[in-house]
């Protein structure tokens, strides 16, 4: 898996990463029957548009699966079964952006081959290490016997189920310090490199208490000394952890660039009528005697005020939460104080409502009848809202007289 460096500039020239990067999300779903999960798995969709998608972990299978599986709206796709409520992979990938071929699928990994139109093909393997010892040796050995055998770029990520050093996990014990030096040694003999992270330190957390929380940095992304050079931007990113012990994490082979700022203009909110406050503004300030053209201009003044003030701008709240969740993790993955579990708790529930007034804002915007399945598909409201807009635009007037258009944009 090692190579001379000077070989593989040669071999892999960064040129080939100035195209747009591919982004690859693993996560550690706990479970994949539940409506709540896929409105989460549509939004983080939604949000980081990944190439690849994988889910570990899934607990489900046959056609219980399938029904979910059609639901995620990926063109291509493949899956390991999960054995009766334990286990189960699912890959997800976009046909249009990469070309995927299937090498290896079982219980622990699924290794494909990843091809892009400009590119060199690369591999990519999902892993969800078993917290069974001697089946997880048996995925580390599997791991070597196609590495002898397959030269090229590789990247493997998902929940190793181990770390790699005893400050990755919040408890210490003799078992732990074993187990973190035999998983480092298998590093040390396949030449694996960690990628960078950005976002919390753990990837895993339970407990709600100072006496029983625990967490660990289970989930990561490595890669062989081909890859880091052939991506020397590419890094992973620790996403906000909400319906499942495990947060997401992303990688992208080019690194991860700011999130710009989303600006929208004001309108009447459905969404403000599942606010706990809005009946009660509406309360005091209704006034049924006065007349009806002036009052409507001057409620809707203290209206746009409240939206403001207290109600707040939908993006700006949720990007807010998700900050302060990010930063809440983190800290407790560095021993923070107790009740900082009770506020992350606190925070997801926040975060959750702020979700459901996304999708019915966006539901709003976009004039359409009905929730088909009742999922968060902000996606296709934008779109629809947009191709809306298209339609109603005046683009030009025609003078009558001249045939001469006036643009009026």
């Amino acid at each position: 898996m090692s190579a001379h460096p000077n070989i593989l500039m040669d071999r892999y020239p960064n040129h080939l990463s100035r195209k747009p990067g591919l982004s690859l999300m693993t996560w550690n779903v706990q479970g994949a029957g539940s409506a709540v999960f896929l409105s989460m798995l549509k939004e983080l969709i939604r949000v980081n548009n990944p190439h690849v998608l994988a889910l570990v972990k899934t607990q489900i299978s046959g056609a219980t699966a399938q029904r979910v599986c059609d639901r995620i709206n990926f063109g291509g796709k493949t899956r390991v079964e999960a054995e009766g409520f334990s286990g189960g992979i699912w890959l997800f990938w976009r046909p249009e952006e990469v070309t995927v071929t299937l090498f290896i699928h079982n219980s622990q990994h699924i290794t494909v081959e990843i091809s892009r139109v400009g590119e060199i093909p690369w591999y990519y393997t999902t892993v969800y290490a078993s917290p069974d010892i001697t089946k997880k040796e048996l995925l580390w050995k599997d791991l070597e016997d196609f590495a002898r055998t397959h030269n090229r770029p590789w990247l493997v990520m998902g929940d190793f189920n181990d770390t790699r050093f005893l400050h990755e996990r919040s408890r210490d014990s003799e078992c732990m310090r074993r187990r973190c030096n035999k998983l480092n040694a298998w590093f040390e003999t396949n030449n694996w490199i960690d990628l960078d992270y950005s976002g919390p330190n753990h990837t895993w957390s339970r407990g709600h208490s100072a006496d029983s929380r625990k967490w660990a940095r289970l989930d990561r992304a490595i890669c062989n000394s081909s890859w880091r050079v052939m991506f020397a931007e590419g890094s992973i990113r620790h996403l906000v952890a909400n319906q499942s012990d495990h947060c997401p994490i992303i990688v992208n082979t080019n690194g991860f660039a700011p999130i710009p700022g989303i600006l929208r203009p004001f309108r009447f909110q459905a969404a403000w009528m599942c606010h706990a406050k809005f009946s009660e503004f509406v309360a005091n300030n209704w006034n049924n005697e006065l007349p009806l053209i002036p009052f409507i201009y001057n409620f809707a003044e203290k209206l746009q005020t409240w939206n403001k003030v207290v109600f707040r701008n939908i993006f700006e709240r949720k990007r807010s939460l998700e900050r302060r969740l990010l930063g809440v993790q983190r800290k407790l993955s560095s021993g923070g104080p107790d009740y900082l579990w009770k506020f992350e708790q606190k925070l997801r529930g926040q975060l959750d409502e702020v979700l459901r007034e996304e999708e019915l804002l966006w539901f709003q915007k976009s004039r359409m009848e009905a929730i088909c399945d009742g999922d968060r598909n902000t996606r296709l409201f934008h779109l629809s809202t947009v191709i809306r807009r298209k339609h109603n635009r005046i683009e030009a007037l025609q003078d009558g007289k001249l045939g001469l258009g006036r643009a009026i944009c």
